[in-house]
């Protein structure tokens, strides 16, 4: 239904980096008004943050409390990990948006090569 790419600079590691995809996918779905989301990661360490009851000790813990915060917005929203093989999409649009030196926001049609992809995932 849509699809953005948002550089950050200056991200210390891959894990602040997965942290960061996944609020400002939570953020755009809240933007968007979607009531009902299913956000999928291939960082493990990420969703079970995400998922856990009690409050999250690591250096991310602002992102991932700001994500909490945002859960508010939505009638429901779950956090399931996929592996590396089940994001080819979130990889697609990771490797697309290095190319671009600001956000980049798709409605309803994305770049060829992600909609292939997608295409690819849904259920036959």
């Amino acid at each position: 239904m849509a699809a953005c790419t948002f550089p950050h600079s200056a991200v210390a590691d891959a894990f602040t980096a997965e942290a960061l995809a996944c609020e400002t996918a939570v953020t755009f779905a809240t933007d968007l008004g979607f009531r009902s989301v299913q956000v999928e990661g291939d960082s493990l360490s990420i969703i079970k943050k995400l998922n856990a009851a009690t409050m999250n000790r690591s250096l991310i813990n602002p992102i991932i409390s700001d994500i909490q915060i945002l859960r508010g917005s939505f009638d429901n929203i779950t956090f399931s990990f996929v592996g590396r093989q089940g994001n080819m999409v979130a990889h697609e649009l990771a490797k697309l948006g290095i190319k671009f030196s600001e956000p980049m926001y798709w409605m309803e049609e994305v770049p060829m090569q992600v909609e292939r992809l997608v295409l690819r995932d849904l259920p036959p």
